[in-house]
């Protein structure tokens, strides 16, 4: 599959090589404050119930899971210092090690039993698919999980990270409603990081962990303040001018790119670590969306090559369908989105005859934090003017979004999605049958029997070769059915302070800050 730009990205780390044979020899230095910049506030400091990228980018290091994914995206124990699968692969065996959380409480098995049967499994969106498939967690001691499925689920090791299933303080969260306890904005965690202080529309701040369990990873940092900066501009313009020492993609307008590249006090990176989707959800529930060959014709009215290049300078290929170019045994040349829906206005009029709809007028809400987004959404419109749809942008902040595209108050909406490492854990999601209100799942409101069942079938299969069999089936539908117009692939990128080392230790840039310090 073609991805120039990934090659370009690669030939240039390649020249890069030298650099970070420099870097390498240099020794970690600690003391000192990070600051990391935000778009928008967290909706709330808890992982176990959201699946947001500021709440995950905070919550990520102050709590822990059971495992973690290193750069290479392998799990490798967290607070489980070592697991056992049965052959049959439904009983996983944890054994803990000795931790405590940021009050002092030991972190014990109950504490894991909890978050997943109490929390996640009922509010996570990544988490409930597999929660499904749990028939119990025991705790012979205080050391030991044992997590029994009723069928396998593939992927579910990698899906026990912080991310996605949080260990979460029992004592703390037990009788109470996880949903509004209020160590949600006040967290008690066992990560490298405490919580200190949250200033809304300013920062939060974390503190060094002192008596974090992993004594030979404790973080350099005395202090990370992640400061929340809801202009785009203000955003590149405090890493060029010192006040501010990263910022990553996801809040990283495109078109500052080029010039924090030729900045000489600024480091930036482009490349891909989890593969992840940027889409273009359709409310199947609104008048004029729940013919399918409506939102053929949207899929045919937007030059999604045009966004891109414009909208996200550049960063990003046209996907090939539900799944993108980041998982071979998940794509199908037949179904291939690029192929089947080219930019072609005049088919998409002739898809709105056929489908009896003239004159239709569809509310675009986005996250008003991304720039991007404002961008897409602008081209968008003229685009669909051109097929007599008429788009009306309407940004909104992010926890505002949330709420409206969950609840289904919208009829399109971009959102970004990452795979989590697996088409399962991440994109599943997104079609499998829901009832509205759980944020980050189903947004749509699509719901076919037949794709339930193959999705299920899919994340039970381990074998890749097994597992592209059922995709096949499932691609065939949702090319047909398009409750999703998947744009394009992202390629990710960060901007940060020339002298900052130690990003991307862990697979999620947002992941293992305590690796950070600065080279003096």
């Amino acid at each position: 599959m073609d991805f120039g730009r990934l090659r370009r990205v690669l030939a240039a780390c390649a020249l890069l090589l030298p650099l970070a044979a420099a870097l390498a020899q240099e020794e970690p230095v600690a003391g000192g404050t990070a600051i990391v910049v935000l778009g928008a506030d967290p909706e709330h400091l808890n992982p176990g119930i959201s699946t947001s990228y500021p709440v995950g980018a905070v919550g990520a290091n102050i709590y822990s899971g059971l495992v973690r994914l290193n750069a290479e995206g392998r799990p490798e124990g967290d607070l489980a210092e070592s697991w056992t699968v049965s052959d049959d692969g439904l009983v996983y065996t944890f054994t803990l090690r000795e931790a405590t959380f940021h009050d002092g409480t030991p972190v014990t098995s109950a504490d894991v039993a909890y978050s997943m049967n109490e929390v996640e499994g009922p509010n996570h969106g990544r988490f409930l698919n597999a929660y499904q498939r749990i028939a119990a967690i025991e705790t012979p001691d205080e050391r030991t999980v044992v997590i029994r499925l009723s069928e396998p689920y593939a992927p579910l090791i990698s899906l026990l990270t912080v991310f996605d299933a949080p260990v979460l303080p029992r004592h703390v969260y037990e009788g109470t409603d996880p949903l509004t306890n209020p160590a949600n904005f006040e967290p008690v965690g066992s990560g490298p990081f405490r919580f200190s202080e949250w200033v809304r529309g300013e920062r939060v701040e974390i503190v060094r962990n002192d008596d974090y369990f992993r004594e030979d990873e404790r973080a350099l940092l005395d202090r990370i303040i992640f400061r929340i900066v809801p202009q785009d501009v203000a955003r590149s313009t405090a890493i060029e001018v010192g006040e501010a020492d990263l910022l990553w993609g996801f809040y990283l307008p495109p078109a500052d790119l080029p010039r924090l590249e030729a900045n000489p006090d600024v480091q930036t990176w482009q490349g891909i670590t989890i593969p992840a989707l940027y889409f273009v959800f359709v409310n199947t529930q609104s008048e004029g969306l729940s013919d399918p060959r409506v939102r053929q014709a949207l899929m045919h009215a937007i030059d999604i090559e045009q966004i891109v290049e414009q909208a996200q300078g550049g960063l990003g290929q046209a996907a090939s369908g539900p799944f993108g170019a980041g998982f071979a045994y998940a794509y199908s040349e037949e179904t291939d989105y690029r192929t089947l829906y080219p930019y072609d206005p005049e088919r998409a009029r002739e898809l709105l005859a056929e489908a009896g709809v003239s004159d239709l007028t569809l509310r675009f809400v986005y996250d008003s934090a991304r720039s991007a987004f404002a961008s897409a959404g602008e081209i968008m419109r003229d685009q669909l003017r051109q097929v007599g749809i008429t788009l009306l942008l309407e940004p909104a902040e992010r926890a505002v979004m949330v709420d409206r595209v969950y609840n289904r108050d919208y009829d399109l909406s971009m959102q970004s999605f990452t795979s989590g490492g697996d088409p399962a854990i991440g994109y599943h999601r997104i079609y499998l049958s829901a009832e509205p209100g759980t944020p980050f799942v189903n947004a749509t409101g699509y719901s076919n029997p037949e794709v339930d069942e193959l999705l299920a079938e899919a994340g039970a299969l381990a074998d890749q070769d097994a597992r592209a069999q059922v995709y096949d089936q499932v691609l065939e539908v949702l090319a047909r059915d398009l409750p999703v117009l998947v744009m394009f692939d992202e390629l990710n990128t960060e901007a940060a302070s020339a002298d900052l080392r130690g990003m991307r230790t862990l697979l999620d840039q947002r992941d293992g800050l305590e690796f950070l310090w600065f080279a003096r």
